[in-house]
């Protein structure tokens, strides 16, 4: 399987990167570029190109070259995807789909995003698993979050996962480790993961365990000794009110266990955690966690980067833009699935926002025209008068966030006008409220 995909867009395109499971756009003159140095080598293609665009088309080959993106005698390193319809105002696929595999956990967290469980549902067969996967393909959707409930609770999680793997997608497993066994952990280490997330509350088990119960915080770390002699994983933190001040230490925990890295997110005020309002941080809360990684990024003990998150995205100065609306992620970049096939423009917007069932549409259909995405697509917004912040409807952030805490997915997030408060104290650094920090221990004889 070649390392990249072109997939065509209304900009130009997206190329993906299998080896690093990254999206990189490119508007329409790059992406003819991409096109004939697919089709002919960079000898032929400047022979074929006037005088005044050869020194571009040579520094565009130059830069990418370093990245990979060109073969040994100039031709670009990948496919093309062919036969696709390419909307006008928005992406040919979501850039990840979350797919739900199991309905059910053996934890009762008291921030679960999934809700009650277990749910009763007719889960999706392999064979329809399989369709889905294909078609997540052809769409050039090929980030995938497998989520439960507890995905190791479906005895076929690893023939989901070669499925995915075949179909060429880039698969993300996340996991309460607590099934975690000496077989289990082999199988996870003989497969290409993007991620193998294990989820932790806490780098204590007061804090951990009174969210996820007792004994629960032992139990994962016994499981960690046993995965990590056979892969690699992330421990993933959900940021709260009760461990905002440890963030720190459970980096360094993550360092100790052997964790390839740390993940930080923040309480969504969804699910279970509807019901336990205390739990949610506020956003100085979050960004004050974030100033003390970043800090450990800054003292050279970990190397800090942001990552692009399986969940809503945010705008950001340096962000591509690749959709036309002023939403978030949820139906722009991202989609969900359910354990039978209700797809939802983001998981976090609970069943009321379900668009249609893969099982009675395919998932480009619902996609391009369900009314569900092009209503989230087309919601109104303000752009503010004067400053950002002062607008009376959604204008970024999370509308799942703005649902829940102001009433309606097209109000405002309360979390940017936090945001607009705190950047105007000139002694704050404000972190963007919705990424991802990813903090890996540096090794010896690393660089960068």
């Amino acid at each position: 399987m070649r390392p990249l995909v072109l997939i065509p867009q209304f900009f130009g395109s997206l190329v993906f990167d299998r080896r690093t499971s990254r999206y990189l756009p490119f508007d329409d003159a790059a992406t003819a570029v991409l096109r004939r140095l697919h089709d002919a080598p960079i000898e032929a293609v400047l022979a074929d190109s006037a005088d005044d665009e050869r020194e571009t088309v040579v520094r565009f080959f130059e830069h990418f070259y370093e990245l990979g993106f060109f073969t040994v005698d100039g031709r670009f390193a990948g496919t093309v995807l062919g036969d696709v319809r390419v909307p006008p105002d928005h992406l040919v696929g979501p850039l990840a789909v979350h797919l739900e595999v199991a309905s059910s956990c053996n934890l009762t967290c008291t921030h679960c995003f999934a809700g009650e469980l277990p749910r009763r549902e007719r889960r999706l067969t392999l064979a329809e698993i399989d369709r889905l996967f294909a078609e997540m393909a052809s769409l050039g959707s090929f980030r995938l979050g497998l989520t439960g409930g507890e995905p190791l609770l479906r005895r076929d999680l690893f023939q989901i996962i070669d499925l995915a793997l075949e179909h060429g997608l880039a698969p993300c497993v996340t996991t309460n480790g607590l099934r975690i066994t000496e077989e289990i952990a082999r199988e996870f280490g003989r497969r290409d993961l993007v991620w193998l997330n294990v989820s932790l509350d806490g780098a204590t088990a007061e804090s951990n365990d009174r969210i996820r119960g007792a004994g629960t915080f032992e139990r994962v770390l016994e499981r960690l000794e046993v995965l990590r002699r056979h892969a690699r994983f992330t421990l993933a933190f959900t940021i709260m009110s009760g461990n905002v001040a440890e963030v720190e230490e459970c980096a360094r925990l993550a360092h100790r266990v052997g964790a390839d890295t740390a993940v930080f997110r923040p309480l969504y005020p969804v699910g279970v955690a509807r019901d336990h309002p205390e739990l949610m941080p506020s956003f100085a809360e979050y960004n004050t966690a974030l100033d003390t990684l970043a800090r450990m990024g800054d003292d050279g003990s970990m190397d800090l980067r942001h990552i692009d998150p399986f969940g809503p995205h945010s705008r950001s100065e340096t962000q591509s833009v690749v959709h036309q609306n002023y939403g978030c992620g949820a139906g722009n970049l991202v989609c969900s699935i359910s354990v039978s096939g209700d797809v939802n423009p983001c998981s976090f917007l609970g069943p009321q926002f379900v668009a249609a069932n893969v099982r009675e549409s395919s998932l480009a259909e619902i996609w391009h025209h369900s009314a569900g995405f092009r209503a989230i697509r087309a919601l109104p917004h303000s752009e503010p008068a004067s400053g950002r912040g002062n607008t009376a409807t959604f204008a970024g952030g999370c509308r799942a966030r703005a649902l829940v805490l102001n009433g309606s997915v097209n109000a405002p997030d309360p979390w940017i006008t936090d945001q607009v408060s705190l950047e105007r104290d000139p002694h704050r650094t404000v972190r963007n409220p919705l990424s991802i920090v990813d903090v890996t221990p540096r090794r010896r004889g690393s660089c960068g």
